[in-house]
């Protein structure tokens, strides 16, 4: 087994639990108190209509009696971004819960919701708000402060089910805290199964130089590549270095099957250009955080076409039925949400995810019996997740859990630089021992 820039000098510096969470600092992408989801607007984006709503939606089941406070902490609106539909998608998810799914135990669920503003402090706010107001979860869709929100609701007992994070004290708490995906899924997973798929020998990995992702690659890369049964090699590449075709030529020299970038967009555009400039025929695999409209500007069709990413949801699939419902959900209940934006469809997920985890939940329903039966749920299918199955037991990952599930969705792209098609992957045999 080959790797560039030596790996082993790493290992055993770091909990490998830490760097499951280094992982997830790597690969993850960012997507106000109030206890209502918006207001009504003729702005909701929803494909579904008529009769194919009411057949999605399914038949009617109200729920009724006192309420169920369940939370949800939102980065909301902040200086840099607007993430507010996250909320407003969740809120039309709880009110499909209460009207068609018999809301939690029969009881309708009453949202709860705080944004940070991206603001640590205001997640430490929006946490104590979640514990002031008895809510008996707290669901968290992509968060830019997750530590913050999760200490207060930990020490109080709260259980927290977030989609994805980047806390490793999080993803290694088995008392309260629950994850959907898996960090190491789109670090290692992506790039392994096309490997497999392809028939390829060798992976090469072009990885910004920056020390949380060249760390997580050289420690773990060892263990997960023996697993998977593939060379690989390291390539780190300085931020800002504009022209790869160098280092590009190198991978063609090693005979690596799949090329895995690793990094911000502009070390996307700089790859992809440098592999075509040195005509590379193997695939390219790469973090979503690559692909953005800078990217779709810079690189033609040709070379866009084909390359895989990983996502957590299957935006715009329009045949697939989770996303299906998720359209009747929106297109009944939705205020202000914008059905094709990936938060959006985050806010959906996380929110329904977290109710299903309690279908059948009886008796006083406290933070300690709703983290009872999260824990005790079957499999199931992750709503909005393309075929993507979880279960929130611990079993997924010995030393990570809090995690869910080694599933996930790989796109693969079109020549628009937009995911053409999804296939559901399991990872959960790569990532044993770990």
């Amino acid at each position: 087994m080959r790797a560039h820039g030596d790996p082993d000098r790493g290992a055993g510096r770091r909990p490998r639990r830490a760097l499951a969470a280094a992982a997830a600092g790597v690969v993850l992408v960012a997507a106000s108190c109030s206890d209502g989801g918006g207001e009504a607007s003729s702005d909701t984006t929803a494909g579904a209509g008529g009769d194919d709503v009411e057949q999605a939606l399914g038949p009617d089941d109200p729920a009724s009696g006192e309420s169920v406070r369940i939370g949800l902490v939102s980065d909301g609106q902040s200086a840099a971004f607007d993430a507010r539909t996250e909320i407003y998608a969740a809120q039309a998810t709880v009110d499909y819960w209460n009207a068609h799914r018999g809301g939690v135990g029969g009881r309708p669920i009453e949202l709860v919701t705080c944004e940070t503003g991206a603001d640590p402090g205001a997640g430490t706010d929006c946490a104590n708000q979640m514990v002031e107001d008895q809510v008996v979860a707290v669901a968290i869709g992509q968060s830019t402060v997750p530590d913050t929100i999760w200490e207060p609701l930990h020490q109080s007992g709260v259980p927290t089910m977030f989609f994805q994070t980047n806390g490793d004290r999080i993803l290694a708490d088995a008392e309260s805290s629950f994850v959907i995906s898996n960090p190491l899924t789109t670090a290692f997973g992506l790039p392994i199964s096309v490997a497999q798929d392809e028939g390829a020998d060798e992976v090469a990995f072009v990885v910004i130089d920056v020390p949380v992702a060249v760390n997580l690659f050289e420690t773990l890369g060892p263990p997960i590549m023996e697993n998977a049964g593939l060379d690989y090699e390291i390539v780190k590449v300085p931020l800002g270095t504009p022209d790869l075709t160098s280092q590009m030529s190198d991978i063609v020299d090693s005979g690596a099957g799949v090329v895995h970038v690793v990094g911000n967009d502009a070390l996307c555009i700089a790859a992809i250009q440098g592999l075509a400039a040195v005509g590379y025929e193997g695939e390219v695999t790469a973090v979503s955080q690559c692909i953005t409209d800078a990217t779709r500007d810079a690189l033609p069709g040709e070379q866009l076409e084909g390359t895989f990413v990983t996502s957590g949801v299957a935006v715009g699939a329009a045949d697939d039925p989770t996303y299906q419902l998720y359209e009747a959900v929106v297109s009944a209940y939705g205020h202000d949400v914008d059905v094709e934006n990936n938060v959006s469809m985050v806010g959906y997920t996380v929110t329904a995810a977290l109710a299903t985890s309690l279908d059948g939940i009886t008796g006083d329903i406290t933070p300690a019996t709703v983290t009872e039966a999260i824990k005790a749920m079957p499999e199931a299918e992750l709503p909005g997740g393309g075929g993507v199955r979880f279960r929130c037991g611990g079993s997924s990952m010995a030393t990570n859990p809090a995690l869910c599930s080694n599933q996930w969705l790989r796109a693969t792209l079109d020549a628009h630089g937009e995911p053409a098609s999804y296939d559901a992957v399991d990872s959960t045999d790569i990532l044993e021992g770990l």
